[in-house]
């Protein structure tokens, strides 16, 4: 039997080349007059930044910018932005960049309409009250964060990423322009891209799929597997950077659905004791949780197979499935993925306290498709080292 879906999306999203053009207008919907810029000083220095604040001066909207968000954010940096917007006395925010600044215009968004502090919302539908309105860029093509309701921050004391989960959360504008995109080094078009395809793949696969999301999963790891290649090898190439921004949309509207599963969890330690980031995470441990998850159902298994191009005539259901796990070890080669948790730097006396770390993620391990156990987690990890 198939179970009722709840489905939302974020209030409005703008989507397309020259999408940013867009932006004084959205704002105007909006009826704010002030707006705090969120960004990191990497994108300030590519001059990405200045293209956004540009459109805002055009347009005669004060502005200010916040560019302390790091990669993986602590909770601390939450803080910081909230001192920055309320001595800037904006009332929007605009999430400029990858997943982490548009997770801390999120969180920030909520915290300056609601009380206490980060630490209390940590969880899901913690945040009581509308937050402050918000408006998401993404800069990159993997998290879907801009249309999705979590926010993931590091818990530097527990050594792991904790996310915060509510429909609070959601943009009250999504603007998804690939042109903003344009030229992104290939090795974070290569590990964004991956982490889109995780999001889909985990989606399509975990305990609560569904059909109507089932479109978007399908859709969007074609998308990744016809044109990931491509982006990485010619950033500038707008077919393939419009076709994975598309793809990173499609995935992010199946994280407010329907979610991930143990890839997401198992990667958190990685980024809250050795701060990995999320994306390179993720990428890394994919295929060896897909072949951990495989038996849990062959055949959509085999279906990512078909989506990522693979030949299926002839074969059983099972080794169909298995294509599906070879496919995917060869695009994270092709585009430089690292596939060893030594190439990172991680020692292997990590992998114990990693794997019960990982088990208290049971917001996503619970949804993974097959049970994963304390010893089923460490068994992922050696198999990853």
């Amino acid at each position: 039997m198939i179970r009722m879906l709840d489905f939302q999306l974020s209030g409005r999203l703008l989507f397309g080349r020259g999408a940013l053009a867009e932006l004084p207008a959205a704002l105007g919907r909006l009826g704010v007059q002030r707006a705090l810029v969120v960004t990191d000083a990497g994108l300030v220095r590519a001059g990405l930044c200045d293209r956004v604040t540009a459109v805002l001066s055009e347009a005669g909207i004060p502005h200010v910018v916040f560019d302390g968000v790091e990669p993986d954010p602590r909770m601390a940096i939450v803080e910081l932005c909230l001192e920055a917007a309320r001595d800037s006395g904006c009332d929007v925010l605009i999430g400029l960049g990858g997943g982490s600044a548009m997770d801390i215009a999120k969180v920030a968004s909520a915290l300056l309409t609601n009380p206490g502090d980060v630490a209390q919302y940590i969880g899901t539908d913690r945040i009581p009250k509308p937050t402050l309105p918000k408006v998401l860029i993404p800069t990159t093509s993997g998290t879907g964060s801009e249309v999705s309701p979590i926010a993931i921050l590091s818990d530097e004391d527990a050594h792991l990423k904790k996310g915060i989960v509510s429909p609070r959360l959601y943009a009250d504008v999504a603007l998804v322009d690939p042109d903003l995109v344009m030229g992104l080094p290939p090795h974070i078009t290569a590990y964004t891209g991956v982490d889109a395809l995780t999001h889909a793949i985990e989606a399509y696969t975990n305990r609560y799929a569904h059909p109507l999301v089932d479109t978007f999963a399908l859709r969007g790891i074609e998308l990744i597997g016809a044109n990931l290649r491509r982006a990485v090898a010619c950033g500038e190439d707008p077919e393939a950077r419009l076709n994975m921004a598309l793809a990173s949309t499609l995935g992010g509207f199946c994280l407010g659905t329907v979610n991930t599963g143990a890839v997401h969890a198992l990667a958190y330690p990685l980024g809250g004791e050795f701060q990995v980031p999320h994306g390179i995470a993720n990428s890394l441990l994919l295929p060896y949780v897909m072949r951990y998850n495989l038996i849990s159902d062959p055949g959509r298994f085999a279906n990512i197979a078909r989506a990522l191009g693979c030949r299926t005539e002839g074969l059983s259901e099972r080794d169909a499935a298995e294509l599906a796990i070879d496919a995917v070890v060869q695009l994270c080669s092709d585009v430089g993925i690292v596939s060893r948790m030594r190439d990172l730097g991680i020692p292997e006396s990590a992998i114990d306290r990693m794997a019960v770390a990982a088990m208290d993620v049971t917001r996503l391990l619970s949804i993974n498709p097959r049970t994963v156990t304390l010893e089923a987690a460490r068994q992922i990890y050696r198999q990853a080292y």
